[in-house]
């Protein structure tokens, strides 16, 4: 990967100009993400800027409103890869995975709070390379951009040290070809530990890095298997069941290399102490799943715009079953003066304006808010909220298992990044466990399937908007 051209969304040439498909959001206060993906396209040879890349995004439909859809980022620019997405709000970034890509060369994009006001003032920057614990980056907002070296504690370290000052993160990769990975180190110097550990998943991946990538992996083991930890018990035993910390490991038939630490324990897994649940007969007519394309989108009793029909309002991103059985439904999405009849997570049921929604693919548009200086946010009055407990998923084909287990024969289907849950056993049990490695919550999904999600691959669903707020016209 060739070195950044740095762009800021500021610059005099595209700051006034429409961000996607939304006259009233210049690029200039809200083309961070965009600003940040043209830089990193420059990186792999695109003759790219900030202006272009937006129209090529318009062309290809990458944008909802003014936010971002990075995935069709290979649609308007031939040869560019959408590797992942992560949110990692309320849990420590992945740190590991960021470090091992940018020793590939490879620039990562990345979400942090722009102030240190009350309240997540997202922006999108660029981790251009490690520097001992801290990180160069490549701050979009600036103009003319920083010509000296920035990092990312100097200029965001109020909100806590990387692990926690980092929000999200997008891995982009180019058409320079993969990286041949460095070997495996010699791991095996005749240290280890006395202790063993145990997988706790089938097919638990054994890599010559620290790194979750094709290229990387070296062999799979099954559960329960016992490993040799090729490291002292004072450096190892903390790592255990962390996120984004691994070992250097030996299997039983002599492979070395790593193993992700969060998935192991000191322990062989045995038969969980809960009842499992049976998964739903197959159905040879599968739920279609909407998810709202706005804030704020009405759920109405009837349809027709009017105050006295409404029944509430729903965050971005809510997803919605259809439940009319005209087999023209599906045609309505996204049509204008059209209605849906659907059904939330939470068993709700009413009419959606169809031009409101569009159909759920798991893929998330992403964005910022405007970064000029905004007023904090009230404190929300807690009381009000409902006794539900609504989560989304923070990972792409999260599994939803029969037993809080990982087997294969404990998968029951998998879920998009965002699809929402309602938890079905006690509040009081399951927001503790939120975002917690090694914990599991019993949940229900948008089309009525139930099981159990790790609880360390969720975060809770936003919260409603006020009844008041919203389009006019929705």
């Amino acid at each position: 990967m060739a070195e950044l051209e740095h762009f800021s969304q500021q610059d005099p040439q595209w700051k006034s100009k429409p961000l996607g498909f939304d006259d009233s959001s210049p690029i200039g206060n809200y083309g961070c993400l965009l600003t940040c993906m043209a830089m990193v396209a420059t990186g792999y040879g695109f003759d790219v800027t900030p202006d272009s890349l937006n129209e090529k995004m318009k062309a290809v439909g990458g944008f909802q409103g003014a936010y971002v859809m990075p995935y069709l980022i290979a649609k308007a620019l031939p040869g560019m890869i959408y590797r992942d997405y992560r949110e990692c709000n309320g849990q420590p970034a992945p740190l590991s995975e960021i470090d091992a890509y940018l020793a590939q060369g490879k620039a990562v994009i990345v979400e942090v709070d722009f102030s240190p006001k009350e309240g997540l003032q997202n922006h999108w920057i660029v981790l251009d390379a490690k520097q001992g614990n801290d990180y160069l980056i490549a701050d979009p907002w600036p103009y003319p951009p920083d010509s000296k070296e920035v990092t990312l504690t100097f200029r965001f370290g109020f909100a806590g040290p990387p692990e926690k000052s980092i929000q999200a993160v997008l891995w982009l990769d180019g058409p320079a070809g993969a990286v041949t990975p460095a070997p495996t180190p010699n791991l095996d110097t005749g240290v280890a530990a006395s202790f063993k550990v145990y997988a706790m998943s089938d097919d638990l991946a054994i890599r010559s890095q620290t790194l979750i990538a094709d290229s990387t992996l070296i062999t799979r083991v099954a559960m329960n298997t016992e490993l040799t930890v090729l490291e002292t018990d004072a450096a190892a035993k903390p790592k255990i069941g962390q996120v984004n910390q691994w070992l250097p490991i030996k299997t039983p038939d002599g492979t070395v290399g790593y193993v992700a630490a969060w998935y192991v324990s000191l322990d062989k897994q045995g038969p969980p102490a809960v009842p499992p649940i049976q998964p739903p007969p197959a159905d040879t007519t599968p739920a279609v799943i909407v998810e709202t394309a706005s804030e704020a989108v009405a759920l109405r009793s009837a349809p027709r715009i009017s105050e006295a029909d409404l029944i509430k309002r729903m965050p971005l991103g809510t997803q919605l079953q259809i439940v009319e059985k005209s087999p023209k439904a599906k045609k309505k999405i996204g049509v204008l003066n059209q209605w849906l009849q659907v059904k939330d997570v939470t068993g709700q049921v009413g009419l959606v304006a169809a031009w409101h929604v569009m159909l759920s693919t798991g893929q998330v548009a992403l964005g910022a808010k405007d970064q000029a200086p905004v007023t904090p946010a009230s404190v929300p009055d807690l009381s009000a909220q409902p006794a539900a407990v609504l989560l989304r998923t923070a990972v792409d084909n999260l599994a939803l298992r029969s037993e809080p287990i990982i087997k294969d024969e404990t998968l029951i289907k998998r879920l998009s990044l965002g699809a929402e849950l309602i938890v079905t056993e006690s509040a009081d049990t399951a927001v503790p466990k939120i975002g917690k490695t090694g914990e599991w919550i019993r949940a229900r999904d948008v089309s009525g399937v139930e099981g159990y999600v790790a609880a360390w691959y969720v975060s809770e669903r936003p919260a409603e908007p006020a009844l008041a707020a919203g389009p006019a016209d929705s």
